[in-house]
């Protein structure tokens, strides 16, 4: 799991390979509810790359904004590329 500022929310990223689904999955959850889940999560297929990735919200999180939405994509495409 990694900290990472974006503005000034802290956001902990937890980047794994599911390998019972066969996919990569990038979660972001709040980092000051450590009882929250995920509200947002990149999912790329297995042997896929970053034009097959899939962004997926948890409608319970409630809202997000744009711009941190935005900015939690780049950086996940930033570790899907880095790869």
């Amino acid at each position: 799991m990694e900290a990472v500022t974006f503005g000034d929310v802290e956001i902990d990223v937890v980047d794994f390979d599911d390998v019972v689904a066969a996919e990569r999955v990038i979660e972001f959850r709040y980092r000051n509810d450590p009882t929250s889940s995920s509200f947002a999560a990149i999912v790329v297929p297995d042997g896929g790359d970053w034009s097959s990735a899939l962004l997926s919200v948890d409608p319970q999180s409630g809202d997000v904004s744009a711009a941190l939405m935005a900015d939690l994509i780049g950086f996940a495409r930033e570790l899907v590329e880095a790869k």
